[in-house]
């Protein structure tokens, strides 16, 4: 139906006023009632244009609500970082009479990760055992992973990727990442080691959560191992996150003439980012001179 692909344009393109006409043309028409897709795509766009209250009253409004409509706007709150409301809509979801299902439980466990929700993500990972859901979804494992990890219990996620029956890059750098967010370098530098045996090839997310690793223990040789080993045996091209990574690491260490010439072998420094980062390094060190021209440069 066209006024879907429409919608479905809306939200991709984040045409929140464009999606709004649709809607009134959708009401006006009496859709609504007619067709259950047209209901979810409105709730799917809202949600992507972060228009949230209006996806909310979208999904109340609908006659019939099934399992697409609230993974739509548990979604849409997961995306915009409204971990609690995400939990709520799950409840509430339930208490309709609703089953949650793959998707369903991906969503949450993101929220539940970003809301620090720890007794509700093992509530949840229960009931996924209790289905047996790990035996087939590696996507639910990495979900599992990378929740346990944001909420610090590192040990639980990674008992969770030992017991995957197959694992990929992304659910060893969801491991890789939650060590490197607690500082412990040592751990994220054995999973990286590990994650190479098994024979999987480390992409750009994986030397991100890598070099950050080596920024939390003042690595910096490390780091720049890692760096060139990216590009020369990986073929990973740096992006925009691996060179304010290394210049974080050289200021930290107080390596001004390595940041300064990071900086400048960069595609483009008019990045205010890689200027404030070394800013702040400036202030750490005391390194006025320099300071002051980092400062014009960021401004």
């Amino acid at each position: 139906m066209v006024f879907i692909e429409l919608l479905k344009d809306c939200g991709k393109k984040k045409d929140l006023c464009k999606g709004i006409r649709i809607h009134e043309e959708i009401l006006k028409r009496g859709l609504l009632q007619q067709c259950p897709h047209i209901g979810n795509t409105l709730i799917s766009m809202y949600a992507k244009c972060g228009a949230l209250s209006k996806a909310r009253n979208v999904l109340n409004e609908l006659p019939n609500r099934n399992i697409i409509s609230w993974n739509a706007l548990i979604s849409g709150y997961t995306q915009q970082k409204q971990g609690i409301e995400a939990i709520r809509c799950f409840k509430i979801m339930r208490n309709d009479g609703l089953s949650p299902n793959e998707v369903t439980f991906i969503c949450i466990l993101k929220a539940c990760g970003n809301a620090g929700a720890l007794e509700q993500g093992s509530k949840i990972h229960e009931e996924i055992m209790r289905a047996g859901l790990l035996e087939k979804d590696i996507v639910l494992g990495t979900a599992l992973i990378d929740m346990y990890a944001k909420c610090s219990i590192l040990t639980r996620a990674k008992e969770v990727l030992e017991e995957l029956p197959h694992r990929n890059i992304v659910s060893w750098s969801s491991l890789i990442a939650g060590y490197a967010q607690e500082g412990q370098t040592d751990e994220a530098l054995i999973c990286f080691e590990h994650m190479l045996s098994e024979g999987l090839t480390p992409n750009d997310v994986t030397f991100a959560c890598v070099l950050s690793a080596c920024n939390h223990s003042g690595l910096i040789d490390d780091a720049q191992t890692f760096f060139s080993l990216m590009t020369r045996r990986y073929g990973v091209v740096p992006s925009l996150e691996h060179h304010t990574c290394m210049i974080m690491g050289f200021g930290c260490g107080g390596y001004f003439e390595e940041a300064i010439s990071m900086i400048k072998a960069m595609p483009c420094s008019d990045y205010p980012s890689v200027w404030l980062t070394l800013l702040g390094a400036c202030g750490k060190w005391g390194n006025m001179q320099l300071g002051k021209m980092v400062f014009d440069k960021a401004i």
